[in-house]
């Protein structure tokens, strides 16, 4: 008897056999919901695979996570050693696209960011178009485009939330902190939630910063003020080292989290799959789906609240700045909408009711949220 024929006889070998079928058949169906995508951007052909979760229906409008691999690498080896999201993709219905950065002068298949060192290679127009052909292609829904990245592919992640904020709802960065020149020169287009991942011992990304990069605190400040977010976070310590910081939304409706491990390196943790689609499935382009908790809706100008302008609000504001006076709405109260309060809040506001200076800045007439992101914020408001 041979040694197959005495292993497929014995009920070990029965159970083994099986197992590899189990597998294999599992492999196969995976591999049938992989697709290989071309795109030409600037004459270059750039390619990505896209997995379609089980049973994909165009009519289902799906979100998608876009998983950026690490300088040097391909997105199928960052879907098949890292981050491999196809299990979250079939029971949390989403697409998950895996894009190929394209090879640079130096022959480093290495994602371009702005910059310094930028090699030449526009992988801000890719992410863009690929955008469009997930919709066009797939039906994907263009509210919910979403993410994230590793190491130089995290790098890339910054670039993202300060020029294409207004077609991605969330981004997610592991293992990569700013560089100094995207912070110096970050101008988003608007709020766009963000997940960061860093080890405290990650050679890449120093977590207090350094010559070429900024500190992970200052990093986190930034983006909850971009996003009118809390100031200050919560932190959740969740053992191995693990502490999760969440500056939770407010009036941008959009928010940060950020997950510190301490002695963690430069790697992919076996946390960030499920961390970052939790939070990045919260988030639209509105921010979070179904309206954010601690949102205070108000009307700018009615600084006292009685859902009226009149004179006293103007009053109010002097009382404020003067004479030791109070607020329970700071975003009523910046009534030129400059992100702070002072004496040119008054003016604004009597020059509306007295000299015909036209509507203030919305929310005005009606009640809504601040559409700009500032350190403001609004603890109670009684005039909606």
């Amino acid at each position: 008897m041979t040694s197959f024929e005495s292993i497929r006889t014995t009920p070990f070998g029965l159970l083994f056999l099986l197992l590899c079928s189990v597998l294999f058949l599992t492999s196969t169906l995976h591999a049938q919901q992989i697709v290989n995508e071309t795109i030409v951007i600037n004459g270059a052909t750039r390619t990505y695979l896209v997995y379609t979760p089980v049973n994909f229906d165009p009519a289902e409008n799906l979100p998608v996570l876009f998983a950026h691999h690490g300088g040097g690498g391909t997105g199928a080896s960052f879907l098949q050693f890292e981050a491999d999201f196809r299990s979250l993709a079939d029971s949390e219905r989403f697409l998950a696209v895996y894009p190929d950065a394209a090879i640079d002068a130096d022959g480093c298949r290495c994602w371009n960011t702005e910059g310094p060192y930028d090699n030449g290679i526009d992988d801000i127009e890719f992410a863009d178009a690929m955008i469009d052909a997930m919709v066009s292609n797939y039906s994907a829904d263009a509210n919910r485009m979403y993410a994230c990245g590793f190491s130089l592919g995290g790098s890339l992640m910054w670039d993202y939330g300060c020029y294409l904020g207004d077609r991605f709802a969330a981004f997610a960065v592991v293992a990569a902190n700013m560089w100094e020149w995207t912070y110096s020169a970050c101008s988003p287009a608007g709020p766009t939630s963000l997940l960061h991942i860093l080890g405290t011992d990650d050679f890449y990304a120093p977590y207090d910063g350094n010559t070429y990069s900024i500190a992970t605190s200052l990093q986190n400040d930034y983006w909850a003020n971009i996003n009118g977010a809390s100031n200050v976070p919560t932190e959740t310590i969740l053992g191995g080292g693990i502490s999760r910081f969440d500056w939770a939304p407010e009036s941008g409706c959009h928010a940060v989290q950020h997950f510190r491990t301490q002695n963690g390196g430069h790697v992919w943790p076996s946390f960030a799959n499920q961390s970052i689609w939790e939070f990045v499935s919260q988030f639209d382009l509105n921010g979070v789906i179904g309206g954010c908790s601690g949102e205070t809706l108000f009307r700018r100008g009615d600084v006292n609240g009685d859902g009226e302008l009149n004179i006293s609000d103007p009053v109010n504001i002097l009382i404020y700045l003067f004479d030791n006076g109070t607020l329970s709405c700071e975003n009523a109260t910046d009534s030129n909408d400059d992100g702070s309060i002072n004496l040119a809040d008054a003016i604004q506001v009597l020059g509306y009711l007295f000299n015909g200076s036209g509507p203030l800045p919305a929310p005005f007439s009606t009640c809504g949220d601040d559409p700009t992101p500032d350190t403001l914020e609004c603890a109670s408001y009684d005039g909606c």
